[in-house]
């Protein structure tokens, strides 16, 4: 292992993490599963470190607006009049969004971020033989492995794994298309694949303001007329909002 490039490549997450606090765009979603696939367009704003509003368009307009400012999550589906709000778990928040995570995960995979655990141990840090780019392998305390990709020249993140203590693949993300906005590059393309559960989820960005000021109150949402209220903590058994 070579300490020096483990350290400069922590580094460049962090330079990252830091330089990156919020992002407001547009884009193209195409989720698939075993029993369902759809394209949809959302407008998307978040926040570090876990707040997130993601509207979701049909063609007659807004489909579901989805608000969290880190504690309460809030859905509002116009089609059926009501405003879905409980606690943000990966349980809830799987409800509107398909795939079980928590608020702090969205928002930094939604800025072109991994997740990584907060106490590791790096394992590796090489060149990988069949790929030739720099590759960081990390150790979380629950012996997940998390492994990292990075292109030589720029260091721009281009692949995120994570295994289980056997091997099994768990997860991964690819981080590509990287443009130039605002004096930051950032990646207009980010694919998560859930292996377990046969689920992908592609973001296509098709516009991207970042660090941006964004209102707290962007991420609530307040009662609204004439809109029945589920608590869904309180109704889990209650089928989920229709999504696209």
């Amino acid at each position: 292992m070579s300490p020096a490039l483990a350290s400069q490549l922590l580094s460049s997450l962090a330079a990252q993490r830091q330089g990156v606090t919020s992002l407001r765009g547009l884009a193209r979603v195409v989720y698939t599963a075993p029993q369902e696939k759809g394209t949809s367009r959302q407008a998307i704003a978040v926040a570090t470190p876990d707040q997130f509003r993601l509207e979701l368009f049909s063609p007659v307009g807004m489909a579901l607006l989805t608000a969290c400012d880190g504690q309460v999550l809030a859905a509002y589906n116009p089609q059926e009049n009501i405003l879905y709000r409980g606690a943000a778990t990966p349980v809830n928040i799987a409800r509107f969004i398909r795939i079980p995570l928590t608020a702090r995960d969205i928002t930094s995979l939604l800025l072109g971020l991994p997740v990584l655990p907060a106490r590791a141990q790096v394992r590796s840090a090489q060149t990988d033989p069949e790929t030739g780019e720099l590759q960081l392998t990390i150790a979380s305390m629950q012996h997940e492995t998390h492994t990292l990709w990075f292109n030589r020249q720029q260091l721009w993140l281009t692949r995120w794994e994570v295994r289980a203590p056997d091997g099994t693949l768990l997860a991964q993300v690819i981080f590509t298309d990287y443009r130039k906005v605002d004096g930051h590059y950032f990646p207009f393309e980010i694919v998560l694949s859930d292996a377990q559960n046969k689920q992908e989820a592609s973001i296509h960005y098709e516009r991207v303001e970042l660090n941006q000021p964004l209102p707290d109150s962007l991420f609530t949402l307040g009662p609204i007329p004439g809109v029945q209220e589920v608590d869904v903590d309180a109704s889990a058994g209650t089928p989920p909002a229709k999504r696209l």
